[in-house]
């Protein structure tokens, strides 16, 4: 396979990757807003699409692979040593301009997707936090150590837990 072609291919892939990168961006604001809104349904789907794109990626990234390995063959540099700048510099115009332009695109929503990622761990954080500070008060309100009669009842002991506010 010529130079060109192997640039053509792989150009297309590298377009096709930062359309599920976006695609992966509404995706995860989605997912945000079904948190803070808690729509479990809503929350499911958006994970459900996030496997999916994730999937897609990773057919894309083996199609990548093989097409570096075959460019690096043809340009006689080790494939380990490629990445989009160092493939930029070594070919001709109008690959090399083309190139750091990906190069730029991806990079720049990478970023974005790490920030939006960062984001809803914590978020995600936050939710799990509630979770665990509402489930230790009602496991202390309960009583800690029910005792039964002879007739096979509980009685109730006083409940050991605290309330901070009436008000909810």
């Amino acid at each position: 396979m010529k130079i060109d072609e192997i640039l053509e291919q792989l150009l297309d892939v590298l377009h096709r990757e930062t359309e599920l990168y976006r695609g992966m961006s509404s995706v995860m604001d989605k997912e945000k807003n079904a948190a803070i809104q808690s729509e479990l349904i809503a929350l499911n789907e958006a994970g459900i699409e996030k496997e999916n794109i994730l999937a897609a990626l990773g057919f894309l990234e083996d199609q990548r692979r093989e097409l570096v390995t075959s460019l690096a063959d043809n340009l006689n540099h080790p494939a380990q040593d490629l990445n989009l700048t160092v493939i930029s510099q070594l070919v001709a115009e109008p690959f090399a301009g083309r190139m750091k332009q990906v190069s730029s695109d991806l990079s720049a929503l990478l970023e974005t997707l790490q920030v939006a990622n960062q984001r809803n761990r914590q978020l995600f954080e936050h939710s799990l936090e509630l979770l665990r500070g509402s489930f230790n008060l009602f496991s202390e309100l309960r009583p800690s150590s029910p005792v039964y009669h002879r007739t096979g009842a509980i009685q109730n002991t006083p409940a050991s837990g605290r309330c901070v506010c009436d008000e909810v």
